[in-house]
């Protein structure tokens, strides 16, 4: 005859076992240093800036006939000129008077 398993006592050491696995996992993620996390922290910021540098930026295809972009790439809308925005930064809007400005231009009594 096989042994006598008490079901309840095996499911709570199954919930004890979990809750202990998943407590290790987050010790080995939460419980670090400053110093760890910046240089883990680094390393991936230098793994990435590596992948990004051997990416490929023209076009995609090796005689692809299709003419499809790379979904990956996003989408910028043109850029609408709008005619109530000045065309340079030194532009003056014609309401707007500089009291600060010494241009003989302008109705000054000097």
């Amino acid at each position: 005859m096989g042994d006598l398993v008490n079901l309840r006592q095996a499911r709570k050491r199954k919930q004890r076992n979990e809750k202990a696995k998943k407590a290790d996992e987050n010790r080995a993620i939460h419980g670090r240093t400053r110093h760890e996390r910046t240089l883990s922290d680094a390393e991936k910021q230098a793994a990435q800036k590596h992948l990004d540098a051997h990416q490929r930026t023209g076009p995609v295809g090796d005689g692809d006939s299709t003419g499809d972009k790379d979904a990956d790439t996003p989408v910028t809308p043109p850029v609408s000129d709008s005619s109530d925005k000045p065309k340079s930064p030194s532009a003056k809007p014609e309401n707007v008077v500089s009291i600060f400005s010494h241009d003989k231009s302008s109705n000054d009594p000097a």
